[in-house]
């Protein structure tokens, strides 16, 4: 089966993953899944969580659920069957009547495969979707990628930056670059990327995965898994043989997530984390051939923006399944409009 969706809702191992994260979360997931109809096939998987109240929807309603570490929102779908599948879904939802209003997603592709499913089957079911927010994210679309990325994509200024950069990190010896993907991640390479991603700040603010022994198991736990069923890439920047920047990406579907970075302050001067983004941009065509886009998953503001210049929107809201839920929500998008009029005046 192709899916499409949120990598981290997979079930094989968020279940147990999850026990490692003490404190994320407030309750444990509620599994809603859409079997096929003589329940040989599951077509539709999702997590969620009860919430009360929302800025969108001030009544009782589904949430999909995250934990700090979730980077993208939504659920697994059936690529054959995903809109049928959804409508199912929505359906149900509608006949709940008092339990729940809605279905609240946060982060998810506002474009794509997934998005053209969920609209219509909200169309066919009598749900509606309301926007609270978007916001846009790097990616790379990976047919869109020009041969000669730096004549094509950067000004000459910008050219001259990154060939400093790289004068300036051979200083320090033989830079080398790795793409390890499929069946040739070692736990090694995992290990190099922990290890990067506590180096700088993250290990003074005590955020960095292996800070938190909960979060280091997750990972790792994750990282296995994902590389069991060869879905674990792995792209880094080396200087005499040690990696200096590293990258830890999961694939799901056609689409590949970036989980976290992790470079070392040491080698500031040569940028190596932006050179590390820089190689794969270049390299991603030969790399993923068979891969529609690698997500930065970066936060607004991130230096990987300055090198993948293209951008996903993202859309936070919810969907309403019961007439209850519509009037609720649009009456709170009317209260948001008069309010921004307000500040306005």
């Amino acid at each position: 089966r192709s899916v499409e969706g949120n990598a981290f809702l997979s079930p094989h191992f968020v279940i147990p993953a999850v026990e490692h994260l003490e404190g994320a979360y407030e309750q444990k997931p509620l599994i809603l899944a859409v079997e096929s109809e003589d329940g040989s096939e599951l077509l539709a998987l999702g997590l969620f969580e009860v919430s009360r109240n929302s800025r969108l929807l001030p009544l009782t309603h589904l949430q999909s659920w995250r934990c700090e570490h979730t980077l993208f929102d939504g659920l697994l779908v059936d690529k054959q069957n995903g809109t049928a599948a959804l409508t199912t879904l929505f359906t149900w939802l509608g006949q709940q009547g008092r339990r729940w209003q809605g279905v609240a997603f946060t982060d998810r592709s506002a474009d794509g495969e997934l998005n053209g499913m969920l609209d219509q089957a909200a169309d066919e079911s009598g749900a509606r979707w309301f926007e609270d927010w978007s916001r846009e994210r790097a990616i790379i679309p990976i047919e869109e990628v020009p041969e000669d990325c730096l004549q094509t994509l950067y000004s000459k200024n910008r050219r001259r930056n990154f060939k400093r950069a790289e004068k300036q990190l051979a200083k320090h010896g033989e830079v080398s670059f790795s793409y390890l993907d499929r069946g040739s991640v070692s736990a090694e390479d995992v290990q190099a990327f922990l290890e990067l991603e506590a180096m700088g700040w993250k290990s003074e603010e005590g955020t960095s995965l292996l800070s938190s022994p909960g979060h280091e198991q997750f990972c790792r736990e994750m990282a296995g898994r994902f590389a069991a069923d060869q879905q674990l890439v792995i792209y880094q920047l080396s200087v005499d043989g040690t990696p200096v920047a590293s990258a830890l990406n999961m694939l799901s579907a056609d689409d590949l997530f970036c989980f976290k970075i992790g470079w070392n302050p040491e080698f500031a001067s040569g940028s190596p984390g932006i050179l590390n983004e820089l190689n794969f941009l270049q390299n991603c065509r030969k790399n993923l051939s068979d891969i529609r886009l690698a997500d930065s998953c970066a936060k607004p503001g991130s230096y990987v923006e300055d090198v993948w210049p293209w951008k996903r929107r993202l859309t936070t809201g919810v969907f309403t399944t019961t007439r209850t839920g519509t009037l609720a929500a649009n009456t709170m998008i009317q209260l948001k409009r008069m309010k921004r009029l307000l500040k306005k005046a």
